[in-house]
């Protein structure tokens, strides 16, 4: 599928071909690498195949380091899981934290920010198993509350329902999720050893761009 105007595909289409991207991206800095995560996905070719093309020049650059040989051919495996541990590890020695507080708020903003996200949360039916590690705004999180909501917006037949939840989504993608993942995206790049993380990351920041297009133009 391609993200552009002139794409075969309708932009719902589009929108529920970028969930599946979501989640991979997603389990790709949540899971390490022997958890199910990047090596499983790379072992089916998902890197080599993504759901969705896009003239995003950001997804292009991403897309073609995904698509290009390995460096590191014989001991890829173990590279990356040192990568991932090196990148996402919950310590503060971790390079590039997918936790949205890392890089965008004082602490003395964190009660606030986090009070906002349980309420928007709330507000969707959205929590967070009681057993689940991660903070509200890990990035693995904020992106299934997209994917939440793109599946609301694709199958809400009330006009007025269904352009709240447009108008929440593209808020929230907008108001929190750009104004950090920039930031966690080139910090991935300089610290990644692989050209995976630093392709994933990109997806990450574009794949994000493109669905807020798409809703813009709705």
């Amino acid at each position: 599928m391609n993200s552009n105007l002139n794409s075969m595909n309708t932009p719902d289409e589009l929108l529920q071909a970028y969930t599946t991207m979501f989640l991979f991206l997603g389990s790709s800095v949540t899971l390490s690498p022997d958890e199910g995560g990047l090596q499983a996905f790379c072992e089916k070719g998902f890197l080599r195949n993504l759901p969705v093309t896009s003239n995003n020049p950001r997804f292009q650059d991403a897309s073609k380091l995904l698509k290009s040989p390995c460096p590191h051919s014989g001991r890829c495996t173990q590279i990356i899981s040192d990568n991932y541990d090196s990148l996402f590890c919950s310590d503060n020695n971790a390079k590039a934290s997918p936790v949205a507080s890392t890089w965008k708020y004082s602490n003395t903003e964190d009660e606030s920010r986090s009070q906002y996200l349980k309420i928007l949360y709330n507000r969707y039916g959205f929590y967070k198993d009681e057993k689940c590690g991660l903070r509200l705004d890990h990035l693995s999180m904020e992106l299934l509350f997209v994917n939440m909501l793109l599946e609301k917006y694709l199958t809400e037949d009330d006009y007025e329902i269904k352009e709240m939840i447009r108008k929440d989504l593209s808020s929230f993608i907008s108001d929190e999720l750009l104004t950090w993942l920039p930031f966690w995206a080139k910090a991935v790049a300089d610290g990644s050893v692989t050209k995976c993380y630093s392709g994933i990351a990109g997806l990450v920041v574009a794949s994000l761009e493109d669905v807020k297009e798409i809703l813009t133009r709705r």
